[in-house]
């Protein structure tokens, strides 16, 4: 029998696959690349804006400075983005799609094992993402409010819940939790801001390890009674 998580992929609710947000017609592209030749032209112009903002800061971003490292002209820049704010929607649009697709990849892999293993393995993938890309998700979280991103983010995290909703469904008989969707919505929230952090920065002296160990203790301790949260069986992976 096919798990909830691979059949949510199957059936594009997934992560990997959210529903679009339109952007505002001030962030739009002045035009989509029609050719394999412009599409370059265009990959090369985001990837050079991504290494400025994690490198060198929004400050240094500019469209003169993007040209220079893309090795496009700035005409080709102006041809496809009217302004580096544009720019930078593109950068946090590709970011969030290269998120997606690690998500997905992660969970499916965590597919058979007991719960505990699946929520420390859940837990571990916003935080493993975090490290490979923490410079341009930092950058990239700053300019959220000056892109009017929100309802677009909202949207990514809520698809991001629909693999740990099937985490639930999957374990309902061990999980003391009878309301899922309550159940959902408080631990997403819960994750989304522990590991973006939310309203406070994390201590400098938090590895993500130690985070890792106390998430998990969390999120255990709240889906099951405290007699089976503390049961050697129950904590084997």
């Amino acid at each position: 029998m096919r798990s909830n998580i691979r059949q949510n992929v199957e059936q594009g609710h997934s992560h990997s696959a959210p529903a679009p947000v339109a952007l505002p017609p001030r962030l739009k592209p002045r035009k989509l690349p029609g050719q394999e030749r412009s599409q370059q032209t265009v990959d090369a112009i985001v990837t050079a804006a991504a290494h400025i903002l994690a490198h060198e800061g929004v400050e240094a971003l500019t469209t003169n400075a993007v040209a220079e490292r893309a090795g496009a002209s700035i005409g080709s820049v102006y041809q496809y983005f009217p302004h580096k704010q544009a720019i930078v929607a593109a950068v946090l649009e590709r970011h969030s799609e290269s998120e997606a697709r690690f998500f997905m990849e992660r969970m499916q892999a965590l597919e058979g094992k007991d719960l505990r293993a699946r929520v420390r393995g859940l837990l571990t993938i916003p935080l493993e993402f975090r490290r490979q890309h923490s410079a341009l998700q930092l950058a990239l979280l700053e300019q959220m409010p000056t892109l009017g991103r929100y309802f677009d983010l909202r949207e990514r995290v809520r698809c991001a819940a629909m693999p740990l909703r099937a985490l639930l469904e999957a374990h309902a008989g061990e999980i003391r939790r009878t309301n899922l969707d309550l159940a959902c919505h408080v631990l997403v929230n819960a994750i989304q801001s522990l590991t973006h952090d939310g309203i406070l920065p994390r201590p400098e002296a938090l590895s993500d390890e130690a985070l890792l160990d106390e998430l998990t203790h969390l999120v255990v301790g709240y889906l099951l009674d405290s007699d089976q949260a503390h049961d050697p069986l129950t904590q084997a992976g």
